[in-house]
């Protein structure tokens, strides 16, 4: 690849970025209905030909913000659960603290989020049940990991991830939420090897 390709190949991609995060800036400053494709085009400094040559409507707009997030979440999962110098426990509950935190920054802070989640579920359902079935799996991984945990990985998986959206969404700061998701896995966490050893006795 010669170096005018690749630079072309580069400015398009960085583009493309700097539409997308325009776009997710708008959403969360004004909400779904009032952004306007004039409007993004605007704020990320394109012509509006241009952006809709990359997205042929505001839902597909959405779509791709929805799946960079999507994307942010799973990266930020995966660089917790990978720093295996930290025990078991607190990387779960920092996996899941960073899924939620990133969350509550990204769209709960936003005047307009309960509008931001109803159309995540109307257009976007389908990236993020993939993104939930993705997180399952890497912190089942992360739990079968531990002899003593592994038989029931995939359930207490389900339980600290499942169990743990529910306080996060009813969190009112993100110091509140952090706390309650640290103590939830925490305590699941106790009952499962507690568990598991009277389990081993009989």
């Amino acid at each position: 690849m010669n170096d005018r390709l690749r630079h072309d190949e580069d400015e398009e991609s960085a583009r493309l970025k700097r539409i997308i995060r325009a776009a997710e800036e708008l959403f969360k400053r004004a909400g779904f209905r009032a952004v306007t494709m004039e409007a993004v085009a605007q704020e990320a400094s394109v012509a509006k030909a241009t952006l809709y040559s990359y997205f042929k409507n505001k839902d597909a707009l959405y779509l791709a913000v929805c799946a960079r997030m999507a994307r942010l979440l799973t990266k930020a999962v995966e660089e917790v659960l990978a720093l295996h110098s930290l025990p078991l426990g607190e990387r779960l509950a920092q996996a899941v603290i960073a899924k939620h935190r990133m969350v509550f920054t990204l769209v709960r802070g936003s005047p307009y989020a309960k509008e931001l989640f109803s159309y995540k579920d109307a257009l976007a359902a389908d990236i993020f049940a993939d993104l939930d079935l993705t997180i399952l799996t890497l912190l089942a991984q992360a739990i079968a990991q531990d002899p003593q945990l592994s038989p029931g990985a995939g359930q207490l998986a389900r339980a600290l991830y499942l169990g743990t959206a529910e306080l996060a969404s009813r969190s009112t700061t993100i110091g509140e939420m952090e706390q309650e998701l640290s103590e939830f896995v925490a305590v699941h966490l106790a009952g499962a090897r507690a568990l598991a050893r009277k389990e081993h006795k009989l």
